[in-house]
């Protein structure tokens, strides 16, 4: 088993991909209307996509995480 990416939903993607730029110097490999892959295989995510995957509201939480391999 080889853990591929780590997906993190966000409310600003655009601010989020400057953030992870500006602290650890990752770039954007593929945007794709919402969902954003950076170098070192982080992806972001905008809320409102996970929102309508989900297809209920989201409710934020200090300890709320899901891992998927």
């Amino acid at each position: 088993m080889r853990l591929k990416n780590i997906l993190i939903v966000v409310k600003n993607i655009e601010k989020s991909k400057q953030f992870y730029h500006d602290l650890f110097g990752l770039n954007v490999v593929l945007d794709n209307d919402g969902n954003m892959i950076l170098t070192e295989g982080l992806v972001l995510q905008d809320e409102k996509i996970w929102k309508q995957f989900l297809g209920k509201d989201i409710v934020p939480e200090s300890n709320s995480c899901e891992l998927y391999f």
